[in-house]
Parts: structure tokens; sequence; C-alpha cells
């Protein structure tokens, strides 16, 4: 049977955060809104370049400790741990001025205050479609209704059609429903004549027993069907199609003008939009970004017999104008006192902090971990860069579920370090070993157990520091398992001395003085040693980095993978902003950052030994040892040396042990039924005798 990601989860919960948001946050998702808490790995969220991306993880924190409340205009507020870091904008100017140029970064929620800028993204996506597809099943003895279009054309009526529907609409078995009053004698002209066109049907209306209400019924289970599977059956679930979501903007005004002439009104200062669907309500706020209007979102909670609404405000004059515009309202007088809070350009808007409050917290924090080179993900206030401190960990379960792989069969080993809990967090066989003796032990279950798949882990001081000697005496023996280095540059556990991998003379924070010994280079090591197979990954590039790992535990022979993890406690200097390429600027791509990393397949490097001959397997060695001196802005990750061709330990044993493959240690029997043992040791135990 084939293993999902959860087969491989354990309900072991760390105690620290790196940073994280409350279970309550809203997520823009695809193409939904939810809880960070609902959602799941593989779903889709927008990312803060504006686009949707897919989730590698949910990450769940134990915290203890003050959760920063930041409040922007506009949108909100959202509920944070301090470490947790922000798309942000740092204010140049006093609070009451703009910046002339906004230069975006990850800012903490510690280090943000009040004026600077979160930013949240504007879909740029545009994807046009001419015809909407009508598709159902008549059924077999249906010889009354009447036929409907195979599709319908994407104009001005049908998405103005919608829009009435997506705000006064409701579908039941039978029949449309839209749910007006009495006085709107424009939208029920509009509603029946657009109804006939479009689908042929003809309308009637309905008097509620009380007020003015008023029902306008179209009979067609099929269309019930439809609009209520796409749009919402109720006004709680309403929704936009996620197609209807990319329209070119142009287009998208016809359905704004039906949603805002179904549930939206223009006063005298403020045009609002109110809905019970929360989903709805975020929804409309992307649509009118896209048109440049910012609106201020709020919420009315449930109250007596109402329900919680949200309502979205246009009340900047130049929005408000172009808003009455597409709704066919009256325009507002211009007022040059009627300052806009937030700035919108090049697709972003940047929203200004208006305040920062803490209070105690005690419980689940959470955050995800994206398929995102930039690692960001979308709340319904502001973008947020996401967790990566537990991408190897969801490399690691993502690549054993995708191969398929018995838990029953898997061992994971580890040291002493911020790593080392990696066993506690995977259902599978594990060991939590001393210091820098991880692969002893692997190596001892793996020979006593060849059937096995052992996974050994550790940090880079775990590894290359106590346990250096181990690392190359591993390397001559080719046992057929694979050992991955988190590698951080410092010792996280012990509050962050230099470990045997930081570059000569680099200063973090946690240090006195300048790194004062050569850094190791652990490709060049395990290059040396014998490995035969050595990579390096990249802890925030999960996608890729599973991949490494299925190559790593696929591969006959001594797998090692390097994997370059920022530390975002105590090495500030390899930052996953600098990983991303903060100060590393490609003018030509408009100033953006370059990335630091390049994937060696993307340059067609091939590192796989395809012949016994001694001289390409030496060829090989050193084409990667040269690549293994690369790094800084330009750190190759990938594989770079592969042989399969050397024999692995096992297989030496097997010729000298013969059965050895067929009944290793781990399987002998060692006791009878009634517990005593099967190994005869008189003998053994006569040569020791004295006499």
């Amino acid at each position: 049977m084939a293993l999902k990601l959860t087969d491989l989860k354990t309900g072991v919960h760390n105690d620290w955060c790196p940073g994280c948001v409350t279970g309550d946050t809203l997520v823009v998702a695809n193409p939904s809104v939810k809880t960070i808490l609902e959602v799941q790995p593989g779903e889709r969220v927008l990312n803060a370049a504006g686009e949707y991306k897919q989730v590698a993880a949910r990450i769940d924190h134990l915290y203890s400790g003050p959760l920063y409340h930041v409040r922007v205009k506009c949108f909100g507020e959202l509920k944070a741990t301090p470490e947790h870091p922000f798309v942000a904008v740092k204010r140049t100017w006093g609070r009451h001025k703009h910046n002339a140029e906004f230069r975006e970064e990850k800012v903490e929620a510690a280090d943000l205050r009040l004026g600077d800028y979160l930013v949240f993204p504007v879909m740029r996506k545009i994807v046009d479609m001419t015809t909407f597809p009508i598709s159902f099943t008549k059924k077999v003895k249906d010889t009354r209704s009447k036929p409907l279009p195979k599709g319908v054309a994407v104009d001005a009526g049908f998405l103005r059609l919608l829009g009435y529907y997506a705000a006064e609409g409701s579908s039941h078995k039978r029949s449309l429903i839209f749910s007006l009053n009495k006085g709107e004698i424009d939208l029920i002209e509009d509603i029946t004549s657009l109804m006939k066109d479009i689908f042929g049907l003809e309308g009637r209306t309905e008097a509620k027993d009380e007020g003015n209400g008023i029902d306008l019924v179209f009979h067609s289970s099929y269309l019930a069907e439809i609009f209520g599977n796409l749009f919402g059956r109720s006004a709680e679930d309403k929704q936009i199609p996620h197609e209807l979501m990319f329209l070119p903007p142009s287009k998208q005004a016809a359905l704004i003008r039906g949603l805002w002439r179904g549930d939206g009104d223009f006063k005298k200062t403020k045009a609002r939009f109110t809905t019970t669907s929360v989903v709805l309500a975020e929804q409309v706020k992307l649509l009118l970004l896209r048109q440049g209007l910012v609106p201020i979102v709020s919420t009315e909670e449930a109250h007596g017999n109402h329900r919680t609404a949200y309502r979205l405000y246009v009340s900047y004059w130049r929005d408000y104008n172009k808003l009455a515009e597409m709704v066919g309202k009256s325009e507002r007088k211009t007022s040059q006192r009627d300052k806009r809070s937030s700035v919108i350009k090049d697709g972003r808007v940047y929203l200004p902090v208006s305040g920062i409050t803490t209070t105690p917290f005690e419980g689940h924090v959470y955050d995800l971990t994206m398929h995102d080179s930039g690692h960001t993900f979308v709340t319904t206030v502001a973008a947020c860069g996401n967790c990566g401190d537990f991408g190897i960990l969801s490399a690691i379960q993502m690549a054993l579920a995708e191969m398929n792989v018995d838990p029953e069969k898997v061992a994971v080993v580890s040291g002493v370090g911020c790593s080392s809990k990696t066993p506690h967090f995977i259902n599978a066989y594990g060991v939590h070993t001393l210091h820098g003796r991880s692969l002893p032990f692997a190596t001892g279950i793996k020979l006593s157990n060849p059937g096995l798949e052992v996974i050994a882990c550790g940090g880079d001081g775990d590894g290359l520091g106590i346990g250096a000697g181990h690392f190359v005496n591993s390397g001559r023996r080719n046992v057929d398992m694979a050992y991955m280095i988190f590698d951080n540059g410092v010792y996280g556990l012990t509050k962050g001395q230099a470990s045997p991998t930081l570059k000569l003379g680099m200063k973090t924070k946690a240090l006195a003085m300048p790194n004062i010994n050569q850094g190791i280079n652990p490709l060049m090591l395990a290059l040396a040693a014998g490995y035969t197979f050595v990579a390096r990954g990249y802890a925030y590039d999960v996608r890729h980095l599973k991949e490494l790992i299925k190559r790593a535990i696929q591969h006959r022979g001594f797998a090692f993978l390097d994997v370059l993890q920022p530390c975002p406690t105590y090495n500030d200097i390899l930052t996953k902003d600098y990983w991303s390429g903060e100060g590393l600027l490609d003018v030509d791509l408009g100033g953006r950052p370059v990335p630091r990393t390049y994937k060696l397949e993307d340059i067609g490097y091939e590192g796989i030994v395809k012949t016994p001959e001694t001289e390409e397997m030496e060829e090989k060695i050193k084409q990667a040892m040269m690549k293994s001196f690369e790094f800084g802005d330009h750190t190759p990750i990938g594989v770079f040396y592969q042989n399969e061709h050397i024999p692995t330990y096992e297989d030496r044993l097997a010729q000298r042990i013969p059965g050895y493959l067929e009944n290793p240690p781990g399987k002998q029997e060692i006791s009878r039924e009634d517990g005593t043992p099967v190994a005869a040791v008189g003998k053994l135990l006569d040569e020791f005798r004295v006499t």
C-alpha cells in the first residue's frame, strides 16, 4: 500500500520556535481562505510574488514567550512570535510621509517599528477565458428541462450575472434563487434579462412573508447544481471560481459591478461591501487590488441573530470614484486632504504598521515550509517568510513516502545537537546516540541487519568535530547507507560557537572575535575518505533536497549529503536571506536578488562514474574536488560524485562469511521460547577459566 506523508510523522513536538504565527491565522489558499491549521502539504497558497506555490509541510511548535500583535493600516492584525519574518520595508521618512523608494527585506516581528510597511502582493497572473463551460449529465427520464448551452461567452453580461449570484444568489435542488429587495427594480430587470438571454430561462418573483424581500426564482436543477458547486449554495460558503480570479482586470470590472450592486452600497464618503463568506471577502479584496483599489477590511462578530459579517470599505476619493464609475454610481467630490494611508505600486501594496503590542503566550504556533525559492506565503494581512528549519525533516519524510519504504524497514540514527532530534519526528526505528557517535551506531545496525534502510544524521560539529575520526573511517568501508550533515557553521545547541565548517575570519553574532581556524571542506574530505556518493543540498529548496535524499538512499554504497542549513539563532551571516541573494543584485533583472546557490544539473555537470575503470573514477573525483571549492556567491548544490562500481562492505563480508546476507546477525535466533540462550558459550568460558 502506498505511503502517505502523515504515515512517517510522529506526535512529538519540539519545544522551541524559529518564528511562527498562531493557529487562527488566515492564509490565502487556492482557491479559498483557510486557517494555517487547515493548510495541508501539497496545497497551493499565495506567495509574496503574487503566485500560487505548493506547500511542502506545515510546522507545529510548542512555544512559551511573548506574542507580537502587529496591526497594519487597512488589512488588520497578525499575531506572531518575535523571530517570525515579515516581508517588509523600513520607513525612511517620518510616519506622516511615505517612502520615495521601497526596498523589501525580511524583518522579524521584534524588529518592526511603527510606520514600517508590511507587503501584500497583487496577483499579476492573467489568463483570459473566452468561453465558460456548462457541464452536466442529463437525467434519463428528463423530458421537461430546457436545454442549456454547452458553453457561455465570458463577456460583461455573464460576469455581471455571476457577480449577482455570488452576492445575492443561492441554489436549491431544482432552482436558482436571487434574494433581493422589492425596491431593487433595476437589479430584478437586469438579472431577468441576463438569465433569459444567456440560458433561455424565464424567472418568477415570490414575495417573502415579512418585510420588503423578494425572491427571483429560475427553475433548472442542472443550473442550480452547476452554480452551487462552483460558487457555493448559500451566503456563508460563497466563492469565486479560481479561473475567474485570473481574468484580465478589464473583464473583472464587470464581475465587481455585479458583486457591488448585489451586496454593496455607496455612502457619502465610503463605498461598502458586506458578505458573510470570509472566502468571498478576501477574493473581492484581491479583485479590487487588481484594479488598483485598496480597501479597508473589517470584521463584525456575530451577535444575536446576525452572523459574522466581513466588510470592505473604499474611502480614498480616487478609489471611490474609480469604483463608482465601475459600478455605475455617482462620483464624489475630490479632496486633497483625503490621503491614502497605504501605497500601491508595481504590483505591491505597502501597508504601514499602525500598532505593535505584546502579550504572554503559551501553546502551539505554526508555520509553513514552501516549494518556493522566495520562501514566503501570504496571510490575509501581509506576506510572511516561511519556516525552513524543518525543511530537511520534511524532505526526509517526503523522500521515504515517495519511495514507499516500509517504516519498519527504516532506521534513523543521530548524535547530539539541534539536528539530532530528527529520529524523534520520523515514524520509523530511531536511535538518539552519543555526541559524534552516530556513524558507528548506524554501521552496526546496518551490518547486523542489511535489509534496513539506515539513515544517519547530525550537525557539522557532531560529524566533523568530535566525530571526524568516524567520518573518515566510515568512508573507507563503503557501508550501504546514507549520512546527512545539517551544516550551519555553528554549534547551535551550545550557544553558537564556531563549528568545523565555519570559514576562517567569519564572525557570527555569538563569537567575541572572528573564527581563528580554517573551515573544513566536508565534500572534499568525503571524497578523500572514499565515500562513493557525495552531494550537497539546501534546506530551503525542499523539493530538490528530497530528490537528493532519494538518490542517496537508493545509492549502492556509502552516501554523504551535506545540507546547507541557515541557523536563524546564531549564524547571522549565512542566513536564509544571504542564500536567497541579499546584497547580490542583478541589474538586468531590475535589481532583483540573485540566489547564491545553483544546481549542478542546470549546467550539465555529470558526476556519475559509468565504468569500473580507475582513470574515469580519478577524473570524476578531481572534477568533484574542484567544484567543492566553489562557495559563497556561486555555490553549487546537487550530486558531485557517484560511483557504484566499488563493492560495498556488505559484499566484502559476504565473500568471507558464507550465508551472511541470507542470515545476518540481526535475524539470527539468540534464544529459545523458554528464554534460554541458543548459543553454547561453555567452551568459550572454559578458555577463560583460571585454574
